[in-house]
């Protein structure tokens, strides 16, 4: 048998052998309110991606123990998040999604599935740095931390990732086992 792989907040992602989302999506094979109990049995999968989805989750305890719960042991996390050191989001009024702001650096559906009247709210309630993605995940082992410099623009780029501290980086990304 193949390694299970859970995509959190997967959007129309077809990554994973499962996929699970607070959407109904084509891509989705479980709809599920990840700020609660995950519907999956304990020690279950080998990897957990979960791509621009942490900033959304209310409850991060509950998600993280979770996480932990279902992954199996020497299993692998998988998480990009919104970088709080993005010098734009400090310029920017709102800091949750606004479809301007994801179209300029996605070019692509900004949540990844279309919210129809009267769906969930979809909005950032946190922004990260390693070090609270270190302490969130502290179950898990051997962190290790990835900045990515997100757009189209080549140049704007280049600009970015010349900033001190990283500032330019939109995103964090992180990867951990559970021990």
């Amino acid at each position: 048998m193949g390694k299970k792989i859970l995509n959190v907040g997967c959007g129309n992602d077809q990554y994973g052998t499962h996929r699970i989302d607070v959407f109904k999506t084509l891509a989705t094979t479980e709809v599920g309110d990840l700020d609660k109990k995950l519907p999956y049995p304990s020690n279950y999968f080998d990897e957990i991606y979960c791509k621009s989805v942490l900033e959304h989750i209310k409850n991060l305890g509950t998600f993280t123990d979770e996480c932990y719960r279902i992954l199996k042991k020497g299993g692998k996390i998988w998480i990009r998040t919104d970088y709080a050191g993005f010098v734009l989001l400090h310029l920017a009024k709102k800091h949750e999604h606004n479809k301007a702001y994801e179209k300029l650096f996605t070019n692509q559906d900004p949540f990844g599935h279309t919210q129809k009247e009267g769906d969930v709210e979809d909005h950032h309630y946190h922004l990260f740095v390693a070090s609270h993605l270190q302490y969130l995940f502290r179950k898990f082992k051997q962190h290790k931390f990835n900045y990515f410099y997100g757009g189209s623009n080549t140049l704007k780029i280049m600009l970015y990732k010349l900033m001190p501290k990283h500032i330019g980086a939109c995103h964090i990304e992180m990867e951990a086992i559970k021990g």
